[in-house]
């Protein structure tokens, strides 16, 4: 009987080490993914005014243009992003202004021989491009964190132990 009580408290001791070594490593690669995701986006961010500035000699009507794209731009620097959910709702809306940006640019046929744009232009496409592909692993990542949190709760000790659902995108 006692050589049952060691073997059984030492199962619950690997069970609580393998959660444990679970929990931090998973947190710590959502939270990495997380903040690299965030740096991709304040690098695309930095190229929003130099696209801005190519394109004003191509513009008429610069303030129609470009008034709430700035406005988004310097929304997103002021906003401390501490969660990527908030981050998706603002790339949303700078990229619909982007997109009209780029149309726009598609009927000026000067600025597409103007190699600055076409370079900046590069760039964000890069950017957004590498923020899609870690939005995946992003993604993967928290559909596993949830299934572990959910076999979590059908131990009695997976109650008291930290760790809970991650909203996906």
């Amino acid at each position: 009987m006692l050589i049952f009580n060691y073997i059984l408290i030492a199962v619950l001791l690997l069970f609580l080490l393998g959660y444990l070594y679970f929990y931090y490593t998973y947190s710590r690669k959502i939270r990495n993914i997380e903040y690299f995701i965030v740096d991709i986006f304040h690098q695309k961010l930095s190229k929003i005014p130099a696209v801005i500035e190519v394109m004003r000699p191509y513009v008429v009507d610069q303030h129609w243009a470009f008034d709430l794209l700035t406005h988004l731009h310097s929304e997103s620097i002021i906003y401390k992003y501490n969660s990527i959910y908030a981050l998706m709702e603002h790339n949303a809306k700078i990229n619909d202004q982007y997109s009209f940006l780029m149309r726009l640019s598609i009927a000026i046929p000067e600025l597409q021989k103007d190699i600055y744009f076409l370079y900046i232009r590069d760039f964000v496409m890069a950017y957004d491009t590498t923020m899609k592909r870690e939005l995946v692993k992003f993604t993967s990542l928290v559909k596993i964190w949830n299934r572990f949190v959910f076999w979590k709760k059908f131990t009695i000790i997976g109650y008291i132990l930290p760790g809970r659902e991650i909203l996906e995108l």
